[in-house]
């Protein structure tokens, strides 16, 4: 809707810009400095865009000096690398990390493909008309998930040599509590073979890093899959108000004894 968009797309018989890699320049400018907050100015200036690239052929980055005893903080909270780790499953090295806002696309394929009725998830993104289209408002606030509220994991592997998200989980925290939600799936051909498991493990750690006190999913009564899998757990299963679901909880902090 602005002018300068209209001619990135290509005036006066030149071609458009690679929008989609301006878009990406612009994301890592913003990561890198909420990422390294000891940069005091950083400038980019040209910055050459076009059909073919973006490349910067003049940059400058000044660091705050010694006499800066605490460097000034985000409003937002930096992208959490400490969830970051490699993982071994069936017999290859998989990457469970935090989301990335780069991830929409695959994420998008992940949720048409995820077998809803199965997951430790009640909630679907995808629309149950032939289209299967993905709720765009759902697979944006995943990616662009505000890391103080939600934390959310994504397993990433190689499926026909190209990288492909094959699980994803979540933690959100719960307003004015101590205790926190959790839900994932797990790919249809990966199921059963431990991956949930190791997901679900890595996310219960996340929760008790936050300082979480009990981790809670709510789950159709009917899913006896999920069911299973959260008892095996450790997990506690309780009836709700709502005949049709069931609560699954864990208890992370040890209740003091009166």
């Amino acid at each position: 809707q602005t002018k300068i968009y209209e001619a990135l797309k290509g005036v006066r018989g030149m071609k458009g810009v690679d929008t989609d890699k301006l878009k990406e320049v612009m994301v890592r400018f913003s990561v890198m400095v909420v990422d390294h907050p000891e940069i005091m100015e950083c400038d980019i200036n040209p910055l050459i865009a076009g059909p073919d690239g973006i490349v910067s052929l003049d940059s400058r980055v000044l660091l705050h000096g010694p006499e800066v005893k605490e460097l000034p903080q985000p409003a937002i909270r930096p992208y959490p690398y400490q969830y970051s780790k490699a993982r071994d499953f069936a017999g290859k090295k998989v990457q469970i990390r935090p989301v990335l806002h780069e991830d929409e696309d695959k994420l998008e394929k992940f949720y048409q493909q995820a077998t809803w009725s199965r997951g430790c998830d009640t909630a679907s993104p995808v629309s149950k008309g032939k289209s299967s289209e993905v709720d765009r408002d759902h697979l944006v606030k995943t990616c662009f998930a505000d890391f103080d509220r939600s934390i959310v994991l994504v397993v990433e592997g190689e499926v026909n040599g190209e990288k492909t998200i094959i699980a994803a989980g979540r933690v959100n925290k719960v307003h004015m509590s101590e205790d926190m939600t959790c839900a994932l799936q797990v790919l249809p051909q990966f199921a059963k073979k431990g991956l949930g498991k190791l997901l679900a493990q890595d996310l219960i750690a996340v929760a008790k890093a936050e300082g979480a006190a009990k981790v809670r999913a709510n789950i159709h009564s009917s899913n006896s899959a999920a069911l299973n899998f959260v008892k095996s757990l450790k997990f506690s299963v309780n009836k709700t108000s709502d005949p049709e679901l069931l609560q699954a909880s864990l208890e992370l902090k040890a209740k003091a004894k009166l």
